[in-house]
């Protein structure tokens, strides 16, 4: 209403935006796997802050909502990737240990970011709200893109410099003629 938009009209808007949610999973399912996951979050965080920051000027329906609908489709593959990329961090003896505290303290920091928003809004304005969230963004890009180690393609242990379960790499032409004999079964004790 403060931006000249009728509660009515507003959720006629939202419900346009909110269509493409499933259609960022979807969508996302070409790159998943194809593009570094650091990457991914880095661009969704900033495509985040310029659609947001867009998106509190705008006061004509016909921007209003495909800006939105760019939110919607950029949180869904933020979301997915933050998530798949927290849990490739860690070396499997600690994975879920480690996840969940890190999830546990986002969903503080998220109950916590909530106050944050309403006294921003209620002191500053919607603009304020937008700035402070492109903000956020900036500061995820920032620290993924400079400190967040690549995790595609590699061994979760690996990544976590965790060397004991780390199978050294022999070059192709090294392999002797014991490579290619018949191994006994570990369950049969017999060859194959």
């Amino acid at each position: 209403m403060q931006q000249g938009v009728s509660v009515t009209h507003s959720l006629g808007y939202v419900f346009g935006m909110q269509l493409a949610a499933p259609l960022g999973p979807l969508a996302a399912m070409a790159f998943a796997d194809r593009i570094e996951r650091k990457w991914q979050i880095v661009g969704a965080a900033l495509v985040m802050a310029v659609a947001g920051l867009a998106f509190a000027q705008l006061t004509n329906p016909y921007l209003i909502i495909p800006v939105g609908a760019i939110q919607t489709l950029t949180a869904a593959v933020l979301n997915y990737s933050f998530h798949s990329y927290q849990a490739e961090l860690y070396p499997t003896r600690i994975r879920a240990q480690a996840v969940g505290f890190v999830y546990s303290w986002s969903r503080l920091s998220g109950a916590f970011s909530g106050f944050l928003i309403a006294f921003v809004l209620g002191h500053y304005g919607v603009p304020s709200v937008f700035l402070l969230i492109a903000g956020s963004m900036a500061v995820v890009a920032l620290s993924i893109g400079a400190m967040g180690p690549p995790t595609s393609r590699r061994a979760l242990e690996a990544l976590a410099g965790d060397k004991r379960h780390v199978r050294p790499r022999r070059r192709a032409s090294a392999r002797s003629e014991a490579d290619f004999r018949p191994r006994r079964s570990p369950y049969t004790g017999l060859s194959p």
